[in-house]
């Protein structure tokens, strides 16, 4: 007995050490992309882009939500204020969907976990139903009934963080918008290395550095800071806790499903309503969801079943669901909801039967690299996300992380 929990505990502290080595890096890299992303896309082109209730308008809503890293809780104030400016219902549909499933850390983290096709695939399914559910929506909400509150209406800053000394604070005061062009981040930073340089030969310190005339436009170092403010405090407060319960979670499943767990061929039909019945309630976002696939899929569940849960845990729950039936209405909702099952189901039998016809194997990588050189990268990373976690926990990131998930288990709990 006693040799049996040894191991049991050291399968369990194995798969946490090797999850975060394996995402730690593209983790980090995906909270700067993420940063980069706010900053350097337009919410007011965006706007514009999206007023039309046509086939262009879904595509392009779809295709921006892909690489914007929002959890399903945080997308709803930012689509509604979207809708309040004049975007259709079926763009924001298709946002609605893309922007929790997807995002450049989660498709990041992915390709750690799976590989490059399924970090592919996983994008591309999404923007498929998000595309479908678009179209719906053009045909069946036409007269749906909506409530879309007034205070989002002020402003064009696509994050809407929470009051106090945390919440989002826009990069150009005034404006109430993060938006900065490449070319004004190139001006910005040429007219800083020019203060630098004449700072230098005048023999003054690094804090005086020399900048050109008051402007609009922030200076070169206030967008690089906001760009790792949006990144590794607003985004990574949104994920933290959430990642590590999924790590958990995985390592749980990990030593608790046996080997043949999926050895019946019922077994397989019945995976895809159970990982439908799971993922839809539960609150969990993209990065986080994907520990617990590949504990899944090492384990014998096929990876179409995996896909249902990567789909409907981030773009769904039971919270997300009752926000967007009070903002958008009843039949919006149930579209929504209908298209993001309907569909992920439908893309999962049919990726596993692709896998069993076209004898591909699916492999899951659970251990680090032995390439000395990426062991250095994995090893930096995994300590640099643990110093971000300790510093965002000790923030107050946990007790918000904490608070969220009892607000959506409550619900559930209730069922």
């Amino acid at each position: 007995m006693a040799e049996v929990l040894v191991g049991v505990g050291t399968d369990f502290l194995g798969f946490l050490v090797q999850s975060f080595l394996l995402l730690a890096p593209m983790l980090l890299l995906g909270l700067f992309l993420g940063g980069l992303i706010h900053v350097f896309i337009s919410c007011h082109a965006i706007t514009r882009w999206f007023r039309h209730d046509t086939l262009k308008s879904v595509t392009v809503a779809a295709a921006v939500g892909v690489p914007v890293p929002l959890c399903s809780c945080s997308v709803v104030p930012v689509v509604a204020e979207m809708r309040a400016k004049g975007a259709s219902r079926s763009s924001c549909m298709s946002l609605l969907i893309t922007a929790p499933e997807t995002g450049a850390d989660s498709i990041l983290v992915t390709h750690a976990f799976f590989g490059p096709v399924a970090a592919v695939v996983r994008p591309v399914i999404s923007f498929v139903t998000a595309v479908v559910a678009g179209l719906l929506s053009i045909r069946l909400v036409r007269d749906d009934h909506e409530r879309v509150p007034q205070d989002v209406a002020d402003g064009c800053c696509c994050h809407q963080g929470s009051a106090g000394p945390g919440a989002h604070q826009s990069l150009i005061p005034g404006l109430d918008s993060c938006y900065v062009s490449p070319a004004q981040m190139w001006r910005a930073g040429v007219d800083w290395a020019k203060g630098a340089v004449r700072s230098v030969s005048r023999g003054a310190g690094p804090g005086a550095v020399e900048t050109g005339p008051a402007c609009l436009l922030p200076d070169f170092r206030t967008i690089v800071a906001h760009v790792f403010r949006y990144g590794f405090v607003e985004i990574a407060d949104d994920i933290l806790f959430a990642l590590i319960v999924g790590i958990v979670l995985g390592a749980v499943l990990y030593v608790a499903i046996p080997a043949d767990l999926m050895a019946s061929e019922y077994s397989v039909w019945l995976s895809y309503p159970v990982m439908l019945l799971v993922g839809v309630p539960l609150y969990i976002c993209a990065s986080a969801s994907t520990p617990i696939a590949a504990a899944l899929v090492a384990k014998g569940v096929s990876p179409g079943a995996a896909l249902v849960f990567l789909m409907t845990g981030p773009a769904t729950n039971t919270g997300t669901i009752a926000v967007i039936m009070q903002r958008f209405g009843l039949r919006f909702a149930s579209i929504y909801l209908g298209s993001v099952a309907g569909v992920t189901v439908v893309c999962g039998v049919l990726i596993d039967i692709l896998v069993i016809a076209g004898g591909y194997p699916v492999i899951v990588t659970l251990q680090a690299s032995e390439i000395p050189t990426v062991q250095v990268l994995q090893w930096a990373g995994a300590f640099a996300l643990l110093a971000l976690i300790a510093w965002r926990f000790r923030a107050g990131a946990f007790r918000r992380g904490w608070e969220e998930l009892l607000v959506n288990l409550r619900p559930v709990i209730r069922l």
